[in-house]
């Protein structure tokens, strides 16, 4: 639509493909594809509508209106949409094997397209930014197209995956389109840290697996605390597997023990795969957590319950003993303690009573109160022929009043001397 602020009292188009005038007039039928589009000459308004875009309309419009005898131009760049050609992934060298740690050079192209489709790289589902140049346009033998280029070392790990080329377009019926390239990437076995096989029980057939990556497909040589054997050989109790492919580049390793013993837990175990491309070296270490006693006597998981139970029970004895000493509950050295113990006696502690206090004075007032008459070592004996005879009786009758006391204490069971200790 071109359009102008008064009358006007002709209009033309000129189209990219051609330099002829085309002549629109409203209420005409169309001609070459061209009708007048608009509300009318008086209106200032001049606009086509275009039966059937084709490649022709791509490119500058120049429409022409005529005022007064004077003549005004507008022009509009039309683009018409014109689906590229499918991707497609040149390489240099043109090859289908690569060799890991080398660099490819990849070219993702398309022709034709108008405007230029989006390029761009992926590995999977994975976008690449590295190693990717700008976005080119080029012309050979006549075509136009674009082109998008990778350079990229390949290593071992991109083995079997999908290299992408994927074109973005608007005239593409699904909005974009792309096409890939499976990688076969040549790599010696991949390293792997020292790896530990648990769970293993002791007594049985067990297998020791690695899972190892190489291409081509690798040889593999197993070493058992210094004896060799061969994938596809058997030595003694042990058998070495072949190895079996899981996926492009990924392989079972199997050694086979039969028999597994507590001995066989503390042998080293080496693997050495190989191929055309570099060798490598694996260690593998054994363990075994649910067997219970192996053929040799060594303690499994219940001789461990067992120990474990037993170091509970000691350690809450102790816990028991330091909590009723703190408490005074038992007796211990260092409270007072009964000496005057029989061979038939237990040993007691009881509160002092009232009559136990008074004997203690009495002791400290005079020791001999706790001696019986006649007794070669009583202080009494010693005095009472030195004394008058009056005296004698008052200390015979105290002595039998001590005596007497003393039965009530020996009867009560009282009657002890409780020493310090």
């Amino acid at each position: 639509m071109c359009r102008v602020g008064r009358p006007i009292q002709f209009c033309t188009f000129t189209l990219p493909s051609s330099s002829q005038q085309v002549a629109l007039t409203p209420g005409q039928p169309a001609a070459n594809g061209l009708q007048y589009f608009g509300e009318g000459y008086q209106k200032g308004q001049c606009g086509v509508t275009i039966d059937r875009i084709t490649t022709a309309h791509n490119g500058q419009v120049k429409c022409s209106v005529f005022v007064d005898g004077l003549s005004a131009e507008g022009l509009i760049d039309v683009v018409v949409a014109v689906s590229p050609s499918q991707p497609t992934i040149q390489l240099e060298p043109e090859t289908t094997y690569f060799e890991a740690g080398k660099q490819i050079t990849a070219h993702c192209v398309t022709t034709g397209g108008n405007p230029d489709p989006q390029l761009a790289w992926f590995l999977e589902n994975d976008p690449i930014y590295d190693g990717v140049d700008k976005q080119q346009d080029f012309e050979q033998d006549g075509t136009t197209g674009t082109a998008l280029t990778l350079r990229r070392i390949i290593n071992g790990n991109d083995n079997g995956k999908r290299l992408i080329c994927q074109a973005r377009h608007l005239a593409y019926p699904e909005g974009s389109s792309q096409t890939s390239l499976q990688l076969a990437v040549s790599f010696p076995p991949l390293y792997l840290p020292e790896h530990t096989i648990h769970g293993l029980t002791l007594g049985r057939t067990v297998d020791v697996t690695l899972v190892i990556e190489a291409n081509p497909k690798p040889r593999t040589h197993w070493t058992v605390d210094g004896v060799g054997i061969e994938e596809g050989t058997e030595q003694d109790r042990f058998a070495a597997r072949v190895p079996e492919q899981l996926e492009s580049g990924a392989y079972n390793v199997t050694l086979t023990i039969a028999g597994l013993t507590l001995e066989d837990l503390t042998k080293k175990y080496t693997l050495r795969a190989s191929n055309d491309f570099g060798v490598q070296d694996y260690t593998v270490m054994l363990s075994s957590l649910d067997a219970e006693v192996d053929e040799s006597g060594g303690v499994g998981i219940g001789g461990i319950i067992g120990i474990v139970l037993a170091a509970l029970i000691v350690l809450a004895a102790v816990a028991l003993i330091l909590v009723a000493r703190a408490t005074g509950r038992w007796c211990f050295r260092g409270a007072s303690l009964n000496t005057d113990i029989g061979p038939d006696s237990e040993a007691q502690i009881a509160p002092h009573s009232h009559e136990d206090l008074h004997d203690e004075k009495l002791q400290q007032q005079n020791p001999a109160v706790h001696y019986g008459e006649g007794d070669e070592k009583s202080p009494a004996a010693a005095t009472d022929s030195a004394k008058p005879a009056a005296e004698k009786d008052t200390k015979e009758k105290n002595g039998g009043t001590k005596q007497e006391n003393g039965k009530k204490h020996e009867n009560g069971k009282a009657d002890k001397t409780n020493t310090p200790v």
